[in-house]
This record gives structure tokens, sequence and C-alpha cells, in this order.
């Protein structure tokens, strides 16, 4: 009778671990940040290469402030501070220096793309 109902116990382990497990999906992103930002195709040439190192302030040649933005190393490194000149928050010189802020929908994506971990993608 023992080994009846050890049989039995075994059994009803193996079916138990056999039981298909469910895998819970990851969430899907919502907001403002649900799409990657790309960093080599949306923030360096809509953002960089047309508003800061192009424009003969923040190339390697010039460095205006002490900042080079032509990298990813160089915008990351500075990235907080480039929001908050970008958003012209309080005590913070706003950028690009004497025009017009940049659209919103840049700003954001710059946002974005930090909280998204700053990759180089």
């Amino acid at each position: 009778m023992k080994h009846l109902i050890l049989i039995l116990s075994l059994s009803f382990l193996a079916v138990a671990c056999l039981k298909e497990k469910t895998v819970e999906p990851e969430p899907i992103p919502e907001g403002p940040c649900a799409e990657t930002v790309s960093f080599s195709t949306e923030l360096l040439p809509e953002i960089f290469d047309i508003s800061c190192n192009t424009s003969g302030c923040h190339d390697s040649g010039t460095g205006a402030t002490g900042y080079v933005l032509e990298t990813h190393e160089q915008i990351s490194t500075n990235a907080n501070v480039i929001l908050d000149v970008l958003q012209h928050n309080l005590g913070f010189v706003p950028m690009p220096y004497g025009g017009e802020k940049l659209a919103d929908s840049l700003i954001q994506k710059m946002d974005c793309w930090i909280e998204q971990g700053q990759l180089n993608n």
C-alpha cells in the first residue's frame, strides 16, 4: 500500500511539473517614450548636426563654453545639461543660443533617449 501511495504521489508530481506554465508577456510601452529613440538616425541628425555641432558652436574646432557635441560619448556625458538648456530651464543658458527654442517633439526625443538609457543605437 505504501508503494502504491508513493507511486501515485510521484506520478502526481511528474504531471504537475509537466503542466504548461504560462509566461506573462512583457508590457507594451505606453506614453511619449513608447518608441525607442535612435541616437544615430534621430538625435544626432535632427538636433545636434543641425543645431549644435555644425553651427560653429559645439564642434571640435570651436567647443563653445567647453562643450563639444559631436559623438555619442560627448553627448551622453552631458545629456542632462543639454536637456536643461534645450528646455530653457531656469539657471541654464537657453539653446540654441540667440535662436528659437527647438520644437517640443525634438526636446521630447532627447528626454526619451535619456529615459531609455542613452543608447548608442
